[in-house]
């Protein structure tokens, strides 16, 4: 069985601990790939660039012809809740994502509205500069 790290997800409203089951086998990202993510890290007590990583995922499903349900500021808040459920000092990733749940019949473009979304929290150690000489 796969040994995950520590790991917080928003989903549906509410935080979940684990590797919580987010898409299902007849949900059009699951078979069509309509799914779209940026990545955040905190490292050292900072977060860089958060604001612009959860608006570049706002951009990426508007260009996937998906319609964001959540504004730019409220994905950063979601982060920032997730991030301070670890220590301060945590090395963690940082996933804001939309993802399409319906599709018409047999098509292949999603439908634009109401894509589910998630932003997950992750340990996830940055490499020592020792190993990456």
């Amino acid at each position: 069985m796969t040994q995950w790290s520590r790991t917080w997800t928003f989903f549906e409203g509410r935080w979940h601990e684990g590797n919580p089951a987010l898409l299902g086998p007849r949900d059009h990202a699951a078979w069509l790939s309509s799914v779209v993510f940026d990545g955040a890290r905190t490292f050292e007590g900072v977060t860089p660039d958060l604001e612009a990583h959860c608006a570049r995922v706002n951009d990426s499903a508007l260009a996937l012809g998906l319609k964001p349900t959540r504004a730019t500021g409220e994905i950063v808040e979601i982060a920032e809740e997730g991030i301070a459920k670890f220590a301060p000092d945590s090395a963690l990733y940082v996933r804001p994502m939309y993802w399409a749940e319906n599709g018409g019949r047999f098509s292949v473009p999603p439908f634009p509205r109401a894509p589910a979304s998630a932003c997950a929290s992750m340990s996830c150690p940055c490499p020592s500069r020792r190993a990456s000489r």
